[in-house]
């Protein structure tokens, strides 16, 4: 006997695809916008083709659910999946919309020289890329050990973005645009990670019922 599909699953499923497309898009946009910032290239252009692509998804995502909501009724179950939705789109959303603000410090700074102290820029920015993959896994595939390492890349993005700051704070004789443009590469880098877990804990709550804080 074949059973048909709720139409409720399959809108779910639509938007599920949805959020993990903007997923895709948003780890584009954040390792070309820091290509281009170590590089000094300008690669605003095509980051914000990226994001304003993401904007649109993420409302697409909105709308859907939303329909979803008020047409179909769904159960506490799928009604906190269709809420979940709509909050990891916007997170998703703000992860392109710093990998835009990153790729334009390029354009509004214009020249700065490399910073020359001790910088973990490298490490933050690989750090930070792997808690996005994560967030964007655990949309695919709910997996508690996950939740608990990106938890972990969380914190140690947090030392990283504290060590950052202390070395920008103790140079000596740096170019005003040097430290403009590092201080607020490693911010949107720290914002981002902290939007990561954010996915992390709707994920959580969408499958189990319950809230978790991971920062």
């Amino acid at each position: 006997m074949i059973t048909m599909a709720r139409p409720l699953d399959q809108g779910i499923t639509r938007i599920k695809s949805l959020v993990i497309k903007m997923g895709g898009l948003t780890e584009d946009s954040l390792k070309l916008a820091m290509d281009g910032f170590v590089k000094k290239e300008d690669v605003y252009f095509q980051v914000r083709a990226w994001s304003n692509t993401i904007l649109i998804l993420a409302e697409e995502v909105e709308d859907r659910a939303t329909e979803l909501i008020a047409l179909q009724q769904p159960m506490a179950g799928d009604l906190r999946t269709l809420k979940s939705y709509i909050k990891i789109a916007y997170d998703i959303e703000r992860f392109s919309r710093y990998a835009l603000d990153i790729s334009d410090i390029f354009n509004r700074l214009e020249d700065y020289p490399p910073f020359q102290g001790e910088l973990k820029l490298i490490e933050m920015t690989e750090k930070t890329i792997e808690a996005v993959d994560i967030s964007i896994q655990l949309i695919k595939d709910m997996d508690e050990k996950l939740v608990f390492k990106l938890s972990g890349l969380e914190a140690e993005t947090d030392e990283l973005y504290v060590y950052n700051l202390a070395s920008l704070a103790k140079a000596k004789n740096a170019d005003p645009k040097t430290m403009i443009a590092y201080t607020l590469t490693i911010r949107y880098l720290e914002r981002i990670a902290d939007h990561a877990s954010y996915i992390a804990e709707s994920v959580t709550y969408a499958a189990t019922g319950k809230r978790m804080v991971l920062r």
